[in-house]
């Protein structure tokens, strides 16, 4: 039985393909017509060429290159199995990378909403956390009155090793005692939060990932001045005893800018926060 044969204009109606298109996949050689009348230069298509497009749509469709498509066709059944099962791992992976950064979209709105919702400065209040992971590194000489960048740069340069998102949030964990002078509090880690749950696998004999637990914390937040800070903390402090609060001997502080504009002078909300038992 003869073959019917369409015409390009026909073969674009039936597969919803461009002539354009398929006048490009001719000249690449990645779908030629079976005849080309050489008086007029028409190219004609057979019914059987009709499952090559379907292949070369379904190719197109989850990604792959025109060049990539052109070598497939070459494959026998068993190779173009394996060569599918190579696309279906790279969507995998592109689907990890997708809800990757999803959630670290997420996060970053979370801490937004969280910075916006503190209606209230220099005043005790209380509130539920997230647990929330960070990346810290040790430290026992730092207070609020001397931090060095290469703290936060050592925190920065690890994550773009690992390829992940940074935060624009740093903070730093001290014990919960009396402190009568700033002279007496030190920090004992340097961290920013962790905006992916990537495992971290470069890290330095100083460096951890830790887990801020999930829980009610009592809380202060003031902007940020060296002469008040030590006022804010012990606010926070005679709080905690004064009502008997029972808590876990950790501080968490979190620096959180108010502008991100280079023009402007830099302020920050610090946020002290201490989880109730």
């Amino acid at each position: 039985m003869e073959e019917k044969h369409y015409s390009i204009g026909e073969v674009s109606k039936l597969t919803n393909i461009s002539i354009q298109t398929l006048r490009y996949y001719d000249q690449i050689g990645l779908f030629k017509p079976s005849y080309v009348d050489p008086k007029t230069n028409y190219r004609y298509y057979k019914d059987s060429q009709f499952y090559h497009l379907d292949i070369i749509k379904s190719l197109k469709y989850i990604g792959v290159s025109l060049e990539e498509i052109k070598a497939a066709q070459q494959f026998t059944p068993a190779e173009l199995l394996s060569f599918l099962q190579q696309q279906e791992s790279v969507i995998e992976q592109q689907m990890n990378r997708m809800y990757e950064i999803q959630q670290s979209l997420y996060k970053t709105k979370r801490q937004m909403e969280e910075q916006l919702a503190i209606d209230v400065m220099d005043t005790v209040y209380f509130k539920n956390e997230e647990a929330v992971r960070i990346l810290s590194i040790k430290t026992n000489e730092l207070t609020p009155y001397y931090i060095p960048n290469t703290y936060y740069s050592s925190l920065i340069k690890t994550l773009e090793v690992e390829n992940s998102l940074l935060s624009n949030r740093y903070g730093c964990i001290f014990p919960y005692e009396q402190y009568d002078s700033l002279d007496e509090l030190h920090y004992s880690h340097v961290f920013t939060p962790l905006i992916t749950d990537r495992y971290i696998t470069h890290l330095t004999t100083d460096m951890d990932v830790k887990t801020i637990p999930a829980g009610r914390y009592v809380c202060i937040a003031f902007i940020f001045e060296r002469d008040t800070y030590l006022t804010q903390y012990q606010k926070l402090y005679h709080y905690i005893e004064e009502q008997h609060l029972q808590v876990v001997p950790v501080v968490y502080e979190i620096f959180m800018p108010l502008n991100y504009s280079p023009n402007e002078e830099d302020q920050f909300i610090v946020e002290l926060k201490i989880k109730l038992l």
